[in-house]
């Protein structure tokens, strides 16, 4: 991984990044399916509700 990626090379440390940062995912079929089924009930985009999700879910993690 490189800075622009959230890593310093070589280093495993961490940037402090306050602006958003882009990611790719590969995720099963049915998982996209559902994701966009509850993006349109929402009124959100597929963005947005997985950037939720994904905070949601380390929310109280004690690792950060």
């Amino acid at each position: 991984m490189n800075a622009s990626s959230g890593t310093n090379k070589g280093t495993g440390i961490e940037n402090q990044f306050s602006s958003p940062q882009r990611i790719t995912i590969t995720i099963p079929a049915m998982t996209l399916k559902k994701l966009l089924k509850r993006s349109l009930v929402e009124g959100r985009s597929l963005s947005n509700l997985a950037a939720y999700l994904l905070e949601q879910s380390l929310d109280g993690d004690s690792q950060d």
